[in-house]
């Protein structure tokens, strides 16, 4: 499993829980960092999934050193190489001179695309073709990423594996929180296109009828302007800024209510699935990826984005009604566990892998049974 670094983020969390889950399968799964593996190794080790880290200073590195990078990778996986990205990375791969089966997964980097310098993107297309003749298969998070994968230059073979989660054991209400005060969780980074700033002034609109509370983990470039909004919105004692938290089960028992109001393309959401996962409903924009998580009406409620509106009127039906966010919280649980589990999403990238396997490769015997590991 070929990272670019130990960056804290939905894809690499997801890719580490991934790798954990392949090797109690029986698959022989290396973790390798193209740069540094901090701070995600520090999570990895506890899981039981070895890493190595060829110490690049730039992603961009192996393409100067395609022979190192193709040297490391048939080091700790000669049968298969299951990228983060779509691009270059597999094209390096194959310069390098790697033979084995190569599995790139877009976790939505093909959405950045808009913001772009026309220069970079010409670059980013020109790899997207280096890639599609590099890798044997590529993955999409969903069905709305595979759709815009399949209108991009891609590999022969493709396909749709949602990511997968665990389900956290059965949450219960935060002993140290106010009962008669209904806490709103927010988490994700503190950048443009996430729409914090609906939910503040949203929030602001709830706390005329009910009384509430908004707490955020994350951190970015936005928060001091959003900590000026609520402010100005008289609501900043409303808000608590939790920071990047690592325990995801216990920030979601400190809450009663998910709220996902972004307001450009979510190529899956793992905040979504990971609320979910809690029995927490979800309050979340109808955008990208997130209506393929979140039932409307049954496991939490769609509002467009960007629309205070709507999502202030979302957010007061679960603070008024107990009952409707246990009945939601539940389904949203049970979609969780059923849907997105990590065994299933872990088997299905074992299948594709073996469905792509030479016959010589010993990669289709450890997938079609417990006879000994592959790479």
């Amino acid at each position: 499993m070929v990272l670019w670094n130990g960056g804290i983020g939905g894809a690499e969390i997801f890719m580490a829980s991934l790798a954990a889950r392949l090797r109690k399968l029986e698959v022989d799964t290396t973790i390798a960092f193209v740069s540094s593996p901090y701070p995600l190794v520090e999570r990895a080790p506890r899981d039981g999934v070895p890493y190595l880290s060829l110490g690049f200073r730039r992603g961009r590195d192996i393409v100067r050193h395609p022979r190192r990078f193709a040297a490391a990778v048939t080091g700790a996986g000669c049968d298969g190489a299951l990228l983060v990205e779509c691009g270059f990375m597999g094209a390096a791969l194959r310069a390098g001179g790697y033979s084995g089966t190569i599995v790139a997964i877009e976790h939505g980097a093909v959405f950045e695309l808009a913001g772009y310098s026309r220069g970079r993107r010409s670059l980013y297309r020109l790899s997207r073709r280096f890639g599609a003749i590099s890798n044997d298969a590529e993955v999409g998070v969903s069905d709305f990423v595979l759709e815009q994968l399949r209108a991009q230059p891609h590999a022969p073979r493709t396909r749709r594996i949602y990511n997968g989660i665990d389900s956290p054991s059965a949450l219960g209400d935060d002993p140290d929180g106010q009962p008669d005060v209904v806490r709103i969780g927010f988490v994700g980074r503190l950048v443009a296109g996430k729409g914090l700033e609906y939910v503040i002034r949203a929030l602001a609109r709830v706390r005329l009828r009910t009384p509430a509370r908004l707490l955020i983990a994350g951190d970015g470039p936005e928060r001091p302007r959003l900590g000026s909004l609520a402010q100005s919105l008289q609501i900043g004692s409303d808000l608590e800024w939790v920071g990047p938290v690592a325990d995801v089960p216990a920030f979601w028992r400190r809450c009663d209510i998910a709220v996902v109001p972004s307001d450009g393309p979510e190529s899956f959401s793992m905040a979504t699935l990971e609320a979910m996962a809690c029995a927490r409903p979800v309050v979340a924009s109808r955008i990208g990826a997130i209506p393929e998580l979140v039932v409307d009406g049954v496991t939490g409620t769609l509002v467009p984005p960007g629309d205070v509106e709507a999502l202030a009127g979302a957010l007061a039906a679960y603070a008024e009604r107990p009952d409707l966010r246990r009945i939601h919280g539940e389904a949203a649980r049970a979609r969780a566990a059923s849907r997105f589990a990590l065994d299933d999403c872990a088997r299905d990238y074992v299948d594709l892998f073996a469905s792509l396997a030479k016959p010589t490769r010993p990669w289709a015997l450890a997938a079609s049974g417990p006879g000994g590991k592959t790479q």
